[in-house]
This record gives structure tokens, C-alpha cells and sequence, in this order.
């Protein structure tokens, strides 16, 4: 069967044909949810021809805000920083209803899913007006309907007003996976820290905190929350979301706290759509980038994760929820190689999540994104049009790119230019 003809819910045993990228040569075995070193008699699903075809480790978004997305035409089509877009959430927030969040939420999971997005860490709110929790409850119903399909992490995040104690509590209650919030906003950030993580040493749970999302160089929270959490056991989840002062800090001071970061296993979750889009509004002149010094991060051995975070709402009015275009970004901005930056965005963040490895080698879990490209970094600088999802051997989820033009109605001319004896065309 040809993989053009593949729809959702079909198993697969084999996958051949296909050109090697990365890890992925030209064929994949499944077998009971896991690849196989070579096809397995009996295996349930077909074999599949993928000629044309690159196999790449699935999505991950490890930084996201489902319960805000696609609130930028209601709260007013707003523009401007950071300062801007969470004054604009404060005066809006309280009308966000339930409803809103629930269907908002629900409507990027599925656009993740489409793209190969596997796993997604969602941090929300705690919500102006009645019912502060209505966002956690809202997502903690869409893990469960989403179950087996796009794996959710709730990430609570108190304001700096709010106070973990009574609303945590009852967030633990609801379900939640991990303990957030936004120190470097706080009056008193190191005690901002503080409470969130005894908050989440109390109920053992992980931590995944904004942190330094700012431009100002004496922001120093990710050195403190590595010195606040190096003790932890290694299975404890300890994320820290934006880290922007770092692109702003001297040599001296980025060696020290990623190596202090990479001991004390903290993942950095970078953040370029929606910092580059935030951050350096006050810079007309020579705008400084919103993304911390990425292949410094990888040097120092530390958990390298990225994140979309905004989907068109006040913080970022053209998110999309598609992790590729993040990816195409950390190349872009970043300067990572397309490899590197497909590795951020898929097994780094499944690192980071706690999920098992899916890079396509004889052992991981059966899960994969089918991309019609030659290579990664075609299947980066076209958005991989065309995708096919698939998890635990079956196909959860096919995008195709259908593209028409009157050139279609017409034969192709032939080309006025000849091949000259050099080989050439004039």
C-alpha cells in the first residue's frame, strides 16, 4: 500500500521505501507498540511503501498556553510587549469564560495534532473573576479525552498576587502535573521561587516556572531555581520556560549557570515565536533576539526544550500551534542546524516531558512523523505540507497540502533555453 493512500486509524507493520534522515534509514519494523529490528511475523497492520517520504521523531510542545489561544480578535487585536499583552490579559481575562477556554484549548490540541505534535505541556492561569480554576478544569477534561492520542501535562501558574496555598491546593486536587508561576515578576522573585518550589516538594510534584523572561541581564532566577532544586531526585520534572536574560549576560556568567543548570538537571524551554514577537520593543535600533544562547545550552549538557506558547491571542497573534514552524525558527534565529533544531523540538521535549525516546531505533516506542520532503531542512523550509502521524503503530492523525493553479489546465511548454556545450542553460 502506497503511504499517499494512508488515513487515520490504519496499523502499520513496515514501513519501506523511505529516504534516511537522521537515525531513520530507509525502513521501519513495528511490533506491540515498539520498533522492531526488522519485520515480525504476525505483526498486526501493512506494509507500506513510503518512497518519497522522511520518517522524524514526533512533536513535542513543551510550552504552551491552551487556555488563552485564539483570544486576540476578542481581547481587541492587541499590540505591543510583554508589559502590553499581560495588561491586556488583565483587563480581558475576567471574561473568559469556561466555555471559551474548553473550546479554544480543544481547537489547538487538534491543530497540534495535525501537525505532529505527540505531547504538549500546557501551563494556565489562575482565571480573573468567579471560578479561578476553570481553566485547570478545562484541561484537565481535554487529557483525558485526548488520552493515547496527544499526551497533556497541566502546568498550574499562579500570579505573583495569588499565593499557591488555598488555589493550589485545590489545583492539586483537580489533577494537575506540575507547580508554575513567574518569579522574575514578583516583588521578591528568590521568594517568589521559593514558594513554588516547597510547593511542590509538598506534594511531589515537578516545577516548571517563566522564568527571566527579560532582557535585563541581573535577572538571575535560573541560576537560583538550579541552587533550589540541584537535591531533587532525577525523576522530579524542573523546567524553566523563556530564560531570555541569558542572550544578555556576560560569558562568565552563561558558563556558570549552565553548568550549574546542567548538574542540577533543569531543561530550558526556548520560546522564539512568541519572545521574538515580545521582547526588545523598547530597542528600535539594533533589537536584541528573545532566545537564549541555544548552542551554549546544548554545549553545557543540559536539557534543551521548545515550546510554541501563544496561539493568537495578546502575547502572540500569529501562533499556530504547528511546532515546525518553530523548529524552521531555531534555525532562522537561533542558528541551530535543521537537525539540531528537529531534535529540540521532538526528542528534547519529550526528555524534558519524561516521555520514553522515539527517534525511530530498534527498542522506542512505535512513534512517528511520515514528512514528504528529501531531508530535514526541506521539510523545514517548506512547513512539511504534507504529514502523517503516527503513534504506537497507527496512524492518528494525516495533513496533505492540496494545491491547484490554471498551469494545471495547460501542457507544459517546452523550455526556450538549450543546454550549451559546458552544460548550462542560457
Amino acid at each position: 500500500m502506497d503511504a499517499e493512500l494512508l488515513e487515520p486509524g490504519q496499523r502499520i507493520a513496515t514501513l519501506t521505501g523511505m529516504t534516511p534522515a537522521g537515525d531513520i534509514g530507509d525502513a521501519l519494523a513495528f511490533s506491540d507498540g515498539f520498533i522492531a529490528e526488522g519485520p515480525t511475523p504476525h505483526a498486526a497492520g501493512e506494509t507500506i511503501d513510503a518512497t518519497g517520504w522522511i520518517a522524524l521523531p514526533p512533536l513535542a510542545d513543551l510550552h504552551a498556553h491552551l487556555d488563552k489561544g485564539y483570544t486576540w480578535t476578542s481581547f481587541g487585536q492587541p499590540e505591543g510587549s510583554l508589559d502590553d499583552a499581560i495588561s491586556c490579559w488583565m483587563d480581558h481575562g475576567h471574561n473568559h469564560g469556561y466555555a471559551e477556554i474548553k473550546a479554544g484549548a480543544r481547537r489547538h490540541l487538534i491543530a497540534a495534532l495535525h501537525s505532529g505534535v505527540t505531547a504538549v505541556r500546557s501551563h494556565t492561569n489562575y482565571h480573573l473573576g468567579e471560578d479561578p480554576l476553570r481553566g485547570v478544569r478545562a484541561l484537565v477534561e481535554l487529557r483525558t479525552q485526548f488520552a493515547g492520542i496527544v499526551d497533556l501535562q497541566i502546568v498550574a501558574s499562579p500570579g505573583p498576587s495569588d499565593g499557591p496555598d488555598d488555589l493550589g491546593r485545590a489545583a492539586v486536587a483537580l489533577g494537575i502535573d506540575l507547580v508554575g508561576g513567574f518569579p522574575h515578576l514578583a516583588e521578591d522573585p528568590t521568594a517568589d521561587l521559593e514558594r513554588a518550589a516547597s510547593f511542590a516538594e509538598e506534594f511531589k510534584i515537578g516545577i516548571d516556572l517563566h522564568t527571566d523572561e527579560t532582557l535585563d541581564p541581573s535577572s538571575c532566577g535560573l541560576a537560583e531555581l538550579a541552587a533550589r532544586t540541584r537535591h531533587w531526585p532525577a525523576g522530579v520534572i524542573r523546567s524553566a520556560g523563556h530564560c531570555v536574560s541569558l542572550s544578555t549576560q556576560d560569558a562568565e556568567t552563561r558558563a556558570r549557570t549552565l553548568a550549574a543548570v546542567a548538574e542540577a538537571r533543569v531543561s530550558i524551554i526556548t520560546n522564539p515565536l512568541t519572545n521574538l514577537y515580545l521582547q526588545g520593543w523598547e530597542h528600535p535600533i539594533a533589537t536584541p533576539r528573545g532566545i537564549p544562547p541555544l548552542r551554549e545550552v546544548i554545549a553545557a549538557g543540559a536539557t534543551l526544550a521548545a515550546g510554541g506558547d501563544n496561539v493568537q491571542d495578546p502575547f502572540n497573534p500569529l501562533g499556530n500551534a504547528d511546532m515546525v514552524d518553530v523548529a524552521a525558527e531555531l534555525v532562522t534565529a537561533g542558528h541551530l542546524t535543521p537537525a539540531e533544531a528537529w531534535h529540540v523540538s521532538s526528542s528534547g521535549g519529550r526528555a524534558a516531558f519524561g516521555l520514553p525516546p522515539a527517534r525511530g531505533r530498534s527498542g522506542d516506542v512505535a512513534d512517528i512523523v511520515l514528512v514528504r520532503a528529501a531531508h530535514t531542512a526541506e521539510a523545514l523550509a517548506e512547513r512539511a505540507p504534507d504529514r502523517i502521524v503516527i503513534r504506537d503503530g497507527q496512524v492518528i492523525a494525516v495533513r496533505r497540502r492540496v494545491v491547484s493553479s490554471v498551469f494545471d489546465l495547460q501542457a507544459l511548454p517546452t523550455s526556450p533555453s538549450a543546454p550549451t556545450s559546458e552544460g548550462a542553460l542560457l
